[in-house]
């Protein structure tokens, strides 16, 4: 009898939980969460990679550095971004009230896209690097726009030898930008 008992006690304390102190459950958590932001980082690089080499992205634009002083400034997302799409591209930047040509605030662009580079980070701590020119019937000379961009999406843009403006790099179907009217077309 003695013996059941002992084994009824052993496996009754066999199955008891290991109760955690509220210090090793928020330990437990972060690591959890930190795990899973890094998985979801993880296919976001790859799905970043595919759209680089397939030229299908969205850059919304989100702070831009002014050359003369030096500060940041916030931006639009909305009404400041690059669209590109296979050999197009669609460049739109926000103004001044009073200087508007495309109905929105701002100067929308279209034109098309050449010499497109795209250079594969070559481990998952690089960037991509992304390079082409676009031509416009405004401008005859070719504008270079060198993109880098991270694997938490973040990406810097050059135009020519401006480096100054920074955003966020997505797929076109989770853009939301407003496209203005290109007058020069």
């Amino acid at each position: 009898m003695t013996c059941i008992l002992m084994i009824l006690f052993m496996v009754s304390y066999a199955q008891e939980e290991v109760k955690l102190t509220p210090k090793e459950q928020r330990k437990a958590e972060k690591a959890k969460l930190k795990k899973e932001k890094e998985e979801k980082e993880n296919a976001n690089w790859q799905i970043y990679k595919k759209m680089a080499q397939e030229r299908e992205f969205v850059i919304e634009f989100e702070r831009v550095t002014s050359i003369a002083t030096g500060n940041a400034y916030v931006i639009t997302k909305r009404l400041n971004f690059l669209s590109a799409s296979h050999d197009s591209v669609i460049i739109q930047i926000e103004t001044p009230q009073y200087f508007s040509m495309n109905g929105l605030g701002g100067i929308t662009i279209s034109g098309n896209m050449s010499n497109y580079k795209y250079k594969p980070p070559k481990n998952d701590k690089k960037p991509i690097f992304i390079n082409f020119n676009v031509t416009h019937k405004s401008n005859p000379r070719p504008i270079n726009i060198s993109i880098t961009v991270t694997k938490d999406g973040v990406a810097s843009i050059t135009f020519g030898t401006v480096s100054s403006i920074y955003g966020t790099f997505l797929p076109a179907s989770e853009a939301d930008i407003n496209i203005g009217v290109d007058m020069w077309k």
